[in-house]
Order: structure tokens, then sequence, then C-alpha cells
């Protein structure tokens, strides 16, 4: 699916659940429920369905959503940084190369 005209928009992790363990190195997949206030104002929850590719913030914290326009399905960003577990290895080895070096010079 490529979600295309999706409307993205941040939503609240309301809970979550392993559904599925993976073998070994395979990830295990997980059905949240996610909250987000649509156009019209009205706040709308939704069953998601993920794997290990995205790092999920604590309970109650924002996620990046992609959601169907007329709000009946909704995807994780995962492009998103703030979840992506790629792009968060980076920025975490990025800032642990910028402490090594700063306690080199001092």
């Amino acid at each position: 699916m490529f979600h295309h005209r999706w409307k993205r928009v941040d939503g609240k992790l309301i809970d979550t659940r392993i559904i599925r363990v993976g073998r070994p190195g395979a990830p295990h997949m997980h059905e949240c429920v996610v909250e987000f206030t649509n156009a019209a104002g009205r706040a709308v929850r939704l069953k998601v369905i993920q794997t290990n590719v995205v790092q999920l913030p604590a309970m109650r914290g924002t996620v990046p959503l992609l959601v169907k326009p007329d709000d009946s399905k909704a995807v994780f960003d995962k492009r998103d940084p703030r979840i992506n577990t790629n792009a968060l290895a980076k920025t975490r080895k990025k800032a642990e190369k910028e402490r090594f070096e700063r306690e080199l010079r001092d």
C-alpha cells in the first residue's frame, strides 16, 4: 500500500499488545489502539497493526499516523524520524560520536 492521499496527523498511543511473536531475528507483531482528532474535531480511535519497523513511545505518547480520508483506517507513518528505527539509530550514533569527541577534547 502506498497510502496516496492519506492525511498525516499526530495521534496518541492508547494501548498496545503483542499478537504474534516472531522467530529469532524476525519481528513481533503488535496491535495498537491509537486516537486522533479528525477534521470535524471529533476524537477517533482505531486499531493499527505494527511490526518492529517502528519504535513506539510510552503509552499516551504522540505517534505520527497516516489516516485514510474517511477516517476508517490508520497506519503508523514509518518515514517519520520520531519512530523510524533506522533514523533513531542514526541519531543515537551521531550523538554518541559527538559526546565521545567532546570528552576527548576536554
